[in-house]
C-alpha cells in the first residue's frame, strides 16, 4: 500500500496499516530535517507525532514521569509533544519572536581524553564539519565563523585577553519559526511523506530472529486505537528521554548496559560576578551583548580554548556577561538571573551601548553554562507509573555530583585567575551552591560507540543487534559539551539522512 502525499489525523485513519521505507518517530528538529532530506531523495516516509497541530493537554500528559534526585523541572515540563516538537517552547527573544541560540561543539569535545569520563566520540569535528555548514543553513545562519574577532568592530571589540586559557566565541542566533512552520508546511506538502498526527508510537514488532523491526505499533489518540506501521527502516527521534524509554519498552537487549544511563544536562551557574579595574570596561563590551550585525543576530562570549581544556584537563563551559544595575544587590539577582533567558524577559534591546553605559553598572555577572560529567547513575528507567495506553512512564534519576562542582570549583578559579591577569578586573565568588539545572537539553542516554559494549547506538545511530532501528538526536551524545544541542542534532540527522538513503539503495 502506497503512503498517502498528506497530513493525516491517525485518529480518523481509517486502516489498520500503513507502509513506509523509513518510519520516523517525532516530528521536533531531528525528525523534520530527516523527513524534509529522505523526502528530496523520493524515499517514501511516514512520520509519526504524538501531538496535533495545537497543544493538547491530553497529548502532554503522555510526557508526565516521575524524578529523583536533585531538584530538576521533570519531563512533563521540559519535554512538548506537538507537531514542531520542544521547538515550540524555545523561550530566546530577539526581534520580537522565540528561536534559538546556536553553537557547534567544541573540536575536543569529540575527543577521547582519560580524564574525562566514558569520553570519545566515533569520529572528529573535522567529519562533522560539512553537516554542520549544511545544518548552519537550515537554522537560519549565514555561513559566518564562530570566532569572536570575526564579529568584532570599532566598536565592539572583543575584550583584551591575555594569551592564556580563555578565548572570544559567539552564539548565534535563529527563529523557532523554521521548524514549527517551514519544514514542516514543506514536510506536509512532501509527495511521499505522510505526517501521521495524534500518533502515539507504544511498540516495535521484531522478525523471528529479533535482528530487525518489522512494524511500528501506534495508538491513535486518547482512546488508543491501534494501527501499525510497516517499514524497512525505522528512527527514534523523540527526544532524549523518550528515545531511551522506547527502547527499555521494546526491550532491545543492550548489551553495554547503557540505555537510559548517563542522562545529562547543562547547568547554569550564576554564583560568580567581575568588578571591572576600570568601569569604563562596561563601555566596551559591546560585543559581549545581543546585537544584530549584517551577517545575523550575535552575542559575544568567553570559553576555554581547546589548547587549555587539553593542557589543564578542563570541562566545557561557556561565559555570558550580564552587567549588574548598581542598585541591584548579590543576592537579589542570583536566583532571578539564572533564568533571565526566558520569555521576553531576555533582552531585546541590549544591555550596554555607547560611552557612559558603565556608570550605570557596578559589576557583571558572569553566567556560565557547563559541561556535565556522564554518569552511569543519572539514568532513565522504566517507572511503577503507567501512561492512559498502560505503559510504564519515565522515571528520572539525575543529580549534580561531587565531581561536577569540583570541576566547578575549577572553572571559577581559572576563570577568576585570566580575567585578573588580563587586567580586567577582580572575579568575586558567591556561596558555594548547586547550579541551576533547567536547560532543558537532555542528552546521553543513547550513547554512540563503535563498541557494543560501550555503546547503544554504532556511529551512524543504528542500535547495536539491529540492523534496521537507528536514533536521531541529543541522546546518541557521548559527551555533552557545554553548547546547545540543536544544531549538533541537525548536523547529525542530515548526516543519518545521507545513511538512510544509502541503505535503502
Amino acid at each position: 500500500m502506497l503512503v498517502a502525499p498528506m497530513e493525516v489525523d491517525a485518529r480518523t485513519l481509517g486502516t489498520p496499516a500503513l507502509d513506509a521505507e523509513v518510519c520516523i518517530v517525532g516530528a521536533g528538529p531531528a525528525g523534520l530535517v530527516l523527513a524534509r532530506e529522505l523526502a528530496a531523495r523520493m524515499r517514501r516516509v511516514v512520520l509519526l507525532e504524538s501531538g496535533g497541530r495545537n497543544p493538547d493537554p491530553a497529548a502532554q500528559a503522555l510526557c508526565e514521569g516521575t524524578s529523583t534526585g536533585d531538584t530538576w523541572d521533570g519531563p512533563a515540563l521540559t519535554r512538548h509533544r506537538q507537531a514542531g516538537g520542544t521547538t515550540r517552547l524555545w523561550n530566546t527573544w530577539f526581534d520580537d519572536e522565540a528561536g534559538a541560540k546556536y553553537v557547534p561543539l567544541d573540536a575536543v569535545d569529540f575527543e577521547a581524553r582519560a580524564w574525562w569520563p566514558l569520553s570519545g566520540w566515533p569520529f572528529d569535528r573535522t567529519h562533522l564539519e560539512p553537516y554542520y555548514a549544511r545544518a548552519q543553513a537550515l537554522c537560519g545562519l549565514e555561513p559566518s565563523p564562530w570566532e569572536g574577532e570575526a564579529w568584532q568592530g570599532p566598536d565592539r571589540p572583543c575584550l583584551a585577553l591575555s594569551p592564556g586559557s580563555l578565548t572570544t566565541g559567539v552564539y548565534r542566533f535563529g527563529p523557532s519559526r523554521l521548524f514549527t512552520g517551514t519544514y514542516l508546511e514543506e514536510v506536509r506538502q512532501a509527495r511521499l511523506v505522510l505526517l501521521c498526527l495524534n500518533a502515539t508510537a507504544v511498540g516495535l514488532e521484531r522478525d523471528p530472529d529479533a535482528r530487525a523491526v518489522t512494524h511500528v505499533v501506534v495508538a491513535a489518540g486518547a482512546r488508543g486505537s491501534r494501527f501499525r506501521v510497516r517499514t524497512r527502516l525505522v528512527v527514534l527521534a523523540a527526544g532524549g528521554i523518550e528515545n531511551a524509554r522506547l527502547l527499555l519498552l521494546a526491550d532491545v537487549g543492550d548489551a553495554s548496559g547503557l540505555l537510559g544511563r548517563c542522562f545529562m544536562e547543562h547547568p547554569r551557574d550564576l554564583s560568580c560576578r567581575l568588578v571591572p579595574t576600570d568601569a569604563r570596561l562596561i563601555d566596551r563590551c559591546g560585543l559581549y551583548d545581543l546585537h544584530r550585525r549584517p551577517a545575523g543576530v550575535v552575542l559575544g562570549r568567553l570559553g576555554f580554548t581547546d589548547e587549555a581544556r587539553r593542557r589543564l584537563q578542563l570541562p566545557a563551559m561557556s561565559i555570558t556577561l550580564q552587567p549588574r544595575p548598581r542598585e541591584l544587590r548579590w543576592p537579589a539577582a542570583e536566583a532571578l538571573r539564572t533564568r533571565a533567558w526566558g520569555p521576553r524577559a531576555h533582552r531585546r534591546t541590549g544591555w550596554w551601548c555607547g560611552p557612559g553605559t558603565g556608570r550605570r553598572y557596578a559589576a557583571v555577572d558572569l553566567l556560565i553554562n557547563l559541561e556535565q560529567v556522564p554518569d552511569p547513575d543519572n539514568r532513565i528507567t522504566l517507572g511503577e507509573g503507567r501512561d492512559r495506553f498502560g505503559l510504564p512512564q519515565a522515571a528520572i534519576h539525575w543529580r549534580w555530583r561531587a565531581r561536577d562542582q569540583d570541576n566547578l570549583a575549577r572553572i571559577h578559579a581559572t576563570v577568576a585567575a585570566e580575567l585578573h591577569g588580563a587586567g580586567l578586573g577582580r572575579v568575586e565568588i558567591g556561596a558555594v551552591a548547586a547550579p541551576d539545572p533547567n536547560a532543558h537539553h537532555h542528552m546521553g542516554t543513547t550513547r554512540m560507540h563503535l563498541d557494543p559494549l560501550r555503546g547503544v547506538v554504532d556511529e551512524h545511530g543504528r542500535v547495536h543487534g539491529l540492523a534496521n532501528l537507528f536514533v536521531a538526536g541529543s541522546s546518541v551524545f557521548p559527551t555533552g559539551g557545554f553548547a546547545n544541542p540543536t544544531l549538533t542534532i541537525v548536523a547529525l540527522a542530515l548526516r543519518l539522512a545521507d545513511r538512510l538513503d544509502k541503505r535503502l539503495d
